[in-house]
């Protein structure tokens, strides 16, 4: 067999010195390799020098067919050079894992037969493919996601509009059967009741909605502060309880094996975890079953830190197998609500897994179809090294607003009725407004003292909120310019209540109207 370099003098004798150089750098820098092989013999007569490069094996090793190389790819390559030599041009593909790289490769092979001098040899090019093939592979990967995605999207609308029409056709139904009725007022009563239960669950389904709308965006903030980890659960236990009661199922709290109460933790969405949860194992419990919540502590390697476990555990309709990889992910229900008339819109756990996992937290879920489910969390919260936590503001349960007067700022004449009622039930006094230049002109021109506080919605026509506050805060006179300012509104987001503060208003309170938030609220304002 001629020796590389004699082979290459064929191409390069008695020709300019760069010639030789052109062939050298061709070899080095182009993304296919070239092997020449006598039609008599096995063995490549030359190889390109980037097969070092581009197969991670040097070309020497082609030319002494060495056998002690176990890479599979080198393997295959010879294979291909000892294999029966074809008549015309022939193309196949190779696939294997090539050790050198540690990977798998994708190699097209072209043969063809071609005539040097008097002598018949083939030019093997390999060419690597293994770059489109990934790329290809990622392209299709992304493609079904992105349809499973949309799929599960539309699955969630449909069930959207099913759970949303459920509640307001109550509403609706109800309301005119009230009005119907109205000099029944035994029926009525019923009626109202299960107007404020539809109105209810309608509002859940936006939270869920909105919570996930936050999530997505990297807009949900975790405050952190001190807390009695068995208060939290208590109060959890005392709301849940009677809900648990109406369904006919068995509630269980475990809080034995707990060392250490006080932690620091952001005690708002941690409940919010523990109603999700529980809510679900209430929705997929049947009557006489039970659920259980269990808080334990385990040790921790962490100094001033510790280890808790949250365990959810009912003894539901439980989840299969083929579906518990996806409990977790957004607008996935094993079984649509239209079928199994649970209402919901599938996002509750992607929801409570992305709060756990903000709160630096771990979530993990079991189940036995038809017989049982169990979440478990995780958390590590510092430890407090006080137990002297700041009291609880009360509620504003019984108190005394008399003499109390409230500008209430709102464009929406509904609105003005709903809180002008409430508000009134509690002995405060109520002046409205229509918009934010109203409410500026109003308190322009009254005493220092005459208004106690202001009700601000923000968006108005004229002058909306944030306007109206910030001209508030300029007027001349100190002691009407110091007037406090209450947001109430629908802009639920963290971002619509900071930019409430950030313009000077005193608190925030959302809509729809929570009664007994909205008086503890103005209890903790007004002292």
């Amino acid at each position: 067999m001629e020796e590389p370099k004699e082979f290459l003098s064929m191409f390069t004798e008695g020709k300019p010195e760069y010639i030789q150089t052109f062939y050298q750098t061709v070899s080095q820098n182009i993304d296919t390799t070239i092997f020449i092989v006598k039609k008599t013999e096995k063995a490549a007569e030359y190889v390109f020098e980037n097969t070092d490069r581009l197969l991670g094996i040097p070309a020497e090793k082609f030319y002494h067919n060495d056998p002690s190389d176990t890479n599979e790819l080198y393997g295959k390559i010879m294979e291909i050079l000892r294999s029966e030599r074809p008549k015309e041009q022939k193309r196949w593909e190779i696939e294997c894992f090539n050790k050198t790289f540690g990977q798998t490769m994708w190699l097209s092979v072209t043969c063809s037969p071609v005539i040097f001098g008097t002598e018949e040899k083939y030019i093997f090019s390999f060419s690597n493919l293994t770059e489109e093939r990934l790329i290809r592979r990622a392209l299709s990967e992304a493609a079904n996601a992105a349809s499973q995605a949309s799929a599960a999207k539309s699955r969630f609308l449909s069930n959207m509009s099913h759970d949303i029409r459920t509640p307001m056709n109550a509403i609706m139904g109800f309301a005119a059967l009230a009005q119907k009725n109205i000099g029944d007022m035994n029926k009525v009563s019923g009626y109202l009741q299960k107007i404020l239960s539809s109105g209810k669950l309608l509002l859940e389904l936006m939270k869920d909605v909105l919570e996930m709308s936050l999530l997505e965006s990297g807009k949900m903030v975790i405050k952190e502060s001190e807390n009695d980890l068995r208060e939290i659960f208590q109060e959890t236990y005392n709301v849940v309880s009677e809900e648990m009661e109406k369904r006919q199922l068995n509630f269980y709290m475990d809080l034995e094996n707990l060392h250490n109460t006080h932690v620091i933790c952001d005690s708002t969405h941690l409940n919010q975890i523990l109603m999700n949860l529980l809510s679900n194992s209430m929705k997929f419990t049947p009557a006489g079953g039970s659920v259980t919540l269990t808080l334990s502590q385990a040790d921790s390697s962490l100094e001033g830190w510790g280890n808790f476990e949250i365990r959810v555990k009912d003894t539901g309709i439980g989840i299969s197998q083929q579906f518990l990889p996806r409990v977790f992910d957004s607008f996935e229900r094993e079984v649509n609500s239209t079928v199994n008339k649970i209402p919901g819109t599938g996002l509750g756990m992607s929801i409570t897994k992305a709060i756990v996992e903000l709160m630096n937290g771990m979530i993990d879920v079991k189940s036995q179809k038809g017989q049982w489910t169990e979440f478990t969390v995780t958390f590590f919260f510092p430890l407090v090294q006080t137990h002297a936590l700041q009291a609880e503001p009360d509620s504003g349960e019984n108190a005394d607003f008399t003499n109390t007067r409230i500008l209430l700022t709102e464009d929406n004449e509904l609105n003005r009725e709903i809180a002008t009622e409430i508000l009134t039930g509690y002995g405060f006094q109520i002046e409205t407004a229509e918009n934010g230049q109203i409410a500026v002109e109003m308190l322009s021109k009254s005493s220092p003292g005459y208004y106690d506080l202001i009700l601000m919605d923000i968006q108005m026509p004229v002058m909306n909120g944030h306007q109206a506050t910030r001209a508030i805060r300029q007027l001349e006179d100190p002691a009407l310019s110091k007037t406090t300012i209450v947001a109430m509104t629908a802009n639920a987001f963290h971002e619509d209540e900071q930019a409430a503060l950030d313009c000077g208003m005193d608190g925030f309170i959302t809509k729809p109207i929570d009664v007994d938030l909205l008086i503890k609220k103005l209890k903790e304002i007004l002292g």
